[in-house]
């Protein structure tokens, strides 16, 4: 009845063990889900960036050309970048708070 006892402690042991192991594994695979999504988002964003930068410029030097202002050109470059800004600011829940909160909790919790 003892050894049985002892067996039984022994393999509740190593069940709290293995528990704890995958509790650990599956941390560690979801922030390596998340850095990783991170890190791609930052890459792409910097390019983004750059494309939007050059754009940008061609915009206001095309819109120059046909106002004939250097000033005004780029002026309506930087007003439809405002009115961007707005826009975002206003609807910022939507656009990113929620789509990151989703993205975070499906990483956490996948549907299996």
């Amino acid at each position: 009845m003892l050894e049985d006892f002892g067996n039984i402690k022994k393999d509740f042991l190593e069940y709290i063990q293995v528990q704890f192991d995958l509790i650990r594994l599956q941390t560690a695979e979801n922030i390596s889900r998340i850095f990783s999504k991170a890190a791609n988002l930052v890459i792409i964003g910097y390019l983004v960036l750059f494309v939007l930068l050059f754009l940008s410029f061609s915009a206001g030097f095309y819109i120059s050309s046909l106002l004939n202002s250097d000033e005004l050109g780029f002026l309506c470059v930087a007003g439809f970048y405002f009115l961007l800004l707005l826009i975002f600011l206003l609807l910022r829940k939507q656009i990113v708070d929620r789509p990151i909160i989703k993205a975070i909790l499906k990483v956490f919790f996948p549907k299996s």
